[in-house]
């Protein structure tokens, strides 16, 4: 099937007022060529199709309809707003989120809807950082902000992110911007290279528009750069999703997962002992598969990750897991994490780095 539906429910007596902003989503699509097809069973219950085909469009256009404040602007020429929005068109523009990303708040919603506040609504990270570069790419991507605007943004995005990494107080004096970069090197914050030179590439395409006023960057370098960047704060994004979640319920029971450098205590069948000199050395160099470090959780789908129920792959045992919605809790980050980007970045060989 080339379509997906997704079923939308509403207060009857406000069909009419869905209709009428089904009618304006449909228009705010058009222009990113994208076929929004609406049909309704009964009063207050529409159904909406998409083209699985045309994910990326969708995305455009949901992420065009929050950092525009499409629906706030919806509202502002109707003079029963709060009614409608609380009652239409706030339903509908949730169920939307959820069915296009894996992160939304309701209580941002509203808030977007009602009052037209900016920032994040919903997307595809939970980190606040990840969050933040997503709301910057897609700004680039929808053409909101020059290409040079984008690197003067994402300079401060990770200028920022590295002095938090570090342990940097608020008013305490910084190392110039390289430098940091190699500090973050020398601590294992990022220990891939070729993240590092990506980070002081964007440093020195925001200096050169500072100081030599050479702002016109191509596309093509752009695309790139927002790419490979992408995909750099996705493993951020995994990263402190893999740290939050410390226990799993496997067959009826709560375990403790299994930190990376602590699975030879736990397989089944055991190791033997000539191994353990083996494994002491492999523990020094960070996860194979996923990167984390020793004594750090693994991230979701590694093939390293033992389960704590049975002492086999976790992966690919038998042990029922049983998912819960509070698997985990988003908060920030208390430690300083090793981030190994190179996982990641080998997706660029396969996915197309046009915007």
């Amino acid at each position: 099937m080339d379509d997906a539906e997704v079923t939308i429910a509403i207060d009857p007596v406000m069909h009419q007022q869905g209709k009428a902003f089904f009618a304006s989503l449909k228009r705010a699509a058009g222009k990113h060529s994208l076929k929004l097809s609406v049909s309704s069973s009964s009063p207050g219950r529409f159904i909406c199709s998409i083209s699985r085909k045309e994910s990326e469009k969708f995305d455009l256009f949901l992420q065009e309809l929050m950092l525009n404040h499409g629906p706030y602007y919806y509202l502002c020429s109707l003079p029963n707003r709060t009614a409608v929005a609380r009652l239409a068109v706030c339903p509908i523009f949730q169920t939307l989120l959820e069915f296009g990303y894996e992160f939304m708040y309701p209580s941002l919603i509203r808030r977007h809807v009602l009052e037209g506040q900016g920032g994040w609504v919903a997307g595809e990270f939970s980190d606040e950082m990840a969050r933040r570069y997503e709301t910057l790419f897609w700004r680039l991507k929808l053409k909101i902000i020059s290409n040079y605007e984008f690197v003067r943004d994402l300079d401060d995005l990770l200028t920022e992110f590295m002095l938090r990494r570090l342990g940097y107080t608020k008013g305490q004096k910084t190392l110039k911007f390289n430098l940091l970069v190699d500090e973050c090197g020398k601590q294992n914050i990022i220990w891939e290279k070729e993240v590092r030179k990506r980070f002081n590439t964007v440093h020195t395409l925001r200096t050169r528009g500072l100081h030599r006023l050479e702002r016109e960057i191509p596309d093509s370098e752009i695309s790139q750069i927002a790419l490979k960047m992408y995909f750099t704060f996705e493993y951020v994004n995994d990263y402190f999703e893999a740290q939050c979640e410390k226990t799993v319920v496997l067959s009826g029971k709560r375990y403790r997962r299994i930190r990376y450098g602590s699975e030879i205590r736990h397989w089944n069948p055991p190791m033997p002992d000539d191994f353990k000199v083996k494994w002491a050395e492999i523990i020094t160099r960070t996860c194979h598969d996923c990167g984390v470090r020793r004594g750090e959780m693994h991230h979701e789908g590694c093939d390293m990750e033992t389960c704590p129920r049975c002492g086999h792959q976790y992966i690919c045992c038998d042990c029922e897991r049983e998912y819960e919605e509070d698997d985990f809790e988003v908060e920030g980050p208390t430690a300083q994490p090793s981030l190994n980007f190179s996982v990641e970045d080998q997706k660029t060989e396969t996915q197309s780095s046009g915007l």
